[in-house]
């Protein structure tokens, strides 16, 4: 990465981002591409332990078999393998590729087609002062954008309210905004950043708490009267959604192709929070160009998305990326 960027403190500053690459090859010489993102403690995975599960367990299920059944092979994954995730994301993404490229189409219509041609991007900044915060906020409005995500739960909860209200001052007028703690809060905390946010607060705050207190999820719910309130950490799996769909804790999942097992099972997860009324943010974790593509390939078949903008500028994060998707960014 070109700088480092600093998580809040549950992750600390990352200086770079490892994704491993998959080619998955056919015998009529088709090559399919996938990408997993692994970003222990957020994933449960590391590099190591995805090209591990890769070769025991994931290859030898898929030697030999038609690569078109995708069908076929998830059932058949989902019955050999545990967990691994972003592993299993990482070949699926390799098969849409596959079957794409076999009979020429796109992903998105083996997904049931596409809806919308543009999505607006939010650019993610890490809040400092509230001068810092302006100056970087600026920055991004200068290259065309005007969704920001703020990067909190690093700083005194204090000092993060007055951010906050500080940019909603400057710029609530022109700009719209995502608060995201990234798990650095705890409910005391949350709760007092609602409160004193309540006439200045963002669009949508995402995962201020720990990913397994679900109990305090809805209770930082129902006291968001002004802002949505969304799940990452927290939403890995369709058991997840369920368990999050079943407390009302959230009003948003936050959707990561490499976090959530691929183009179908990210699929999945926004057709079940379409049916109880949850809206669904494309996000990203450190991803280059493969995942990107991917996500994009989902996210322009949903139709319950939010309206404020969604996370497919991680590749300009990037200093080595190995695809072109950068070009398809343009002013935001």
């Amino acid at each position: 990465m070109p700088s480092p960027i600093n998580f809040p403190r549950f992750y600390g500053t990352r200086y770079d981002a490892v994704a491993v690459i998959f080619k998955v090859y056919t015998d009529q010489g088709i090559v399919g591409l996938g990408e997993a993102d692994p970003l222990n403690p957020f994933t449960e995975e590391t590099p190591a332990s995805v090209m591990v599960v890769t070769r025991d367990v994931i290859a030898p299920n898929l030697l030999n078999q038609n690569a078109l059944d995708m069908a076929g092979l998830e059932y058949r994954l989902d019955r050999a393998v545990n967990g691994n995730l972003t592993a299993r994301g990482a070949v699926n993404m390799a098969l849409f590729d596959i079957a794409g490229k076999a009979n020429n189409i796109p992903a998105h219509l083996m997904l049931g087609g596409r809806v919308c041609d543009n999505l607006t991007i939010f650019r993610g900044i890490e809040s400092g002062t509230a001068q810092e915060d302006a100056i970087a906020i600026e920055q991004e409005m200068e290259k065309g954008f005007h969704r920001i995500m703020i990067k909190m739960g690093a700083s005194n909860i204090s000092d993060e309210i007055k951010c906050m209200i500080s940019a909603m001052d400057r710029f609530g007028d022109r700009i719209r905004f995502i608060v995201d703690a990234n798990q650095g809060w705890d409910v005391t905390e949350a709760l007092t950043f609602v409160e004193r946010t309540k006439d200045y607060s963002p669009e949508l705050i995402e995962q201020p708490i720990h990913r397994r207190n679900i109990e305090g999820l809805k209770r930082i719910k129902d006291r968001c009267c002004c802002c949505l309130l969304s799940a990452d950490e927290s939403l890995v799996t369709i058991d997840d959604a369920t368990a999050l769909i079943q407390k009302q804790a959230v009003d948003v999942f936050s959707l990561k192709v490499s976090k959530n097992g691929g183009l179908k099972k990210t699929k999945e997860i926004a057709v079940v929070a379409e049916a109880f009324g949850i809206k669904c943010l494309m996000n990203s974790m450190l991803e280059f160009g493969i995942t990107q593509a991917a996500s994009l390939q989902v996210g322009c078949t949903l139709t319950n998305l939010v309206d404020f903008g969604y996370a497919y500028g991680s590749v300009r994060r990037m200093s080595d990326d190995v695809t072109d998707f950068g070009q398809n960014i343009s002013g935001g």
